[in-house]
C-alpha cells in the first residue's frame, strides 16, 4: 500500500504540470490542491510503512526517488518561466543539494556495500519547506508584489535548510567516504 502512494506521488506531477500557468489563472489552485495532496503523501506512505510492518529497501529507495522527483521536476518547470535572480539562485542551491547528497549516497552504499544514512529531522523539515515554498510558487500568479516576496522568502529560507541539511550530513558521515 505504501509504494503506491509513493508511486501517486510521482504520478501527480504530471497533473500540476499540465494545470500550472505563469499567469493568473483558476487552474493555479487545481494545480496546488495536487501538489499539496502529492507533498503530503510524503509524509503518509513512511507512516504507513511503518505502521503496517511493509518497510523494505525497495519502498525506502522509491520514497526517495519520489521526493526528488517531486522537488526537481516541479521546480525546474516553475523557475523556467523566470528570470528573476532572487528565484533562480535559491533553485539553482536547492537542486545542486538534491544531486549532491544523491551522489554522496551512491558513494557511500559504493564503498560500504548499505546506505547508512538516516534521514534526519533537519532533512524532513528541508522537505516540508520546499514544498511550502513550490506551494507558495505554484500559486503566486494569481496574488500580488507581497505574496510574490514571501514566495521569495521561503525560497531561500528552503535554499538556506538545504545546505545546512547537506552539511550536517556531509559532516556526520564524512568518515564513510574516506
Amino acid at each position: 500500500m505504501a509504494n503506491y502512494i509513493t508511486i501517486s506521488r510521482i504520478l501527480l506531477i504530471f497533473p500540476v504540470l499540465l494545470l500550472a500557468s505563469p499567469e493568473p489563472n483558476p487552474n493555479n489552485w487545481i494545480a496546488l490542491v495536487l501538489f499539496v495532496i502529492a507533498g503530503i503523501t510524503d509524509h503518509l506512505d513512511g507512516y504507513i510503512a511503518r505502521k503496517t510492518g511493509s518497510t523494505s529497501t525497495f519502498g525506502a529507495l522509491l520514497d526517495l526517488v519520489a521526493d526528488k522527483l517531486l522537488i526537481i521536476i516541479t521546480l525546474f518547470y516553475f523557475i523556467s518561466f523566470s528570470s528573476n535572480l532572487s528565484l533562480i539562485l535559491p533553485s539553482i542551491i536547492i537542486i545542486s543539494r538534491e544531486i549532491v547528497i544523491s551522489s554522496f549516497r551512491q558513494l557511500i552504499v559504493e564503498k560500504v556495500g548499505t546506505n547508512p544514512i538516516e534521514v534526519s529531522f533537519l532533512a524532513k523539515s528541508k522537505t516540508t519547506v520546499q514544498i511550502f515554498a513550490l506551494s507558495f510558487l505554484i500559486i503566486s500568479p494569481n496574488f500580488g508584489q507581497l505574496f510574490f516576496l514571501l514566495t521569495v522568502l521561503l525560497f531561500w529560507t528552503a535554499a538556506y535548510i538545504s545546505l545546512h541539511s547537506l552539511y550536517e550530513y556531509l559532516i556526520t558521515y564524512k568518515n564513510l567516504i574516506k
